[in-house]
């Protein structure tokens, strides 16, 4: 079964994908570490890894996943709870750092956080939308 992103699910991407710049960014600006691309990127993509094999699990991008702010909040929350366990195994094998709780638990809530906040915004501009399409029509 094929999934399709509506034009809405491009903008969610991208967001997230913001979203998760953001917390690599302001990680590094937060322990005092040269600010560098590849440096976000190296911070960066375990998580990224993760986050890809829970859309896929979860089909986040797609009509159901944000067609309600409920759906919307629930599917944040499943995707990221999959993911964030994921990127940090991942993170541990590529830089070969050990997991500590602390850290754990500040990215798991930190990019919680971003991702929430920007998915929330994203909801409300949404509705707002569709709300004058219908009027439109």
């Amino acid at each position: 079964m094929r999934l399709r992103i509506l034009p809405a699910g491009f903008v969610l991407l991208v967001g997230d994908l913001i979203a998760f710049l953001l917390f690599a960014y302001y990680g590094k600006l937060a322990h005092h570490m040269p600010l560098s691309l590849l440096g976000i990127l190296d911070t960066l993509a375990p998580f990224l890894v993760g986050w890809i094999v829970a859309i896929l699990v979860f089909r986040s991008y797609g009509y159901k996943t944000y067609g309600s702010f409920g759906s919307l909040l629930l599917f944040t929350l499943l995707t990221w709870t999959l993911a964030a366990p994921i990127g940090l195994v991942v993170r541990v094998w590529w830089t070969g750092i050990p997991m500590t709780w602390t850290f754990t638990w500040v990215a798991y809530v930190i990019t919680l956080a971003f991702l929430l906040g920007w998915r929330i915004l994203f909801a409300i501009g949404y509705a707002f939308c569709r709300r004058y399409q219908r009027k439109l029509a």
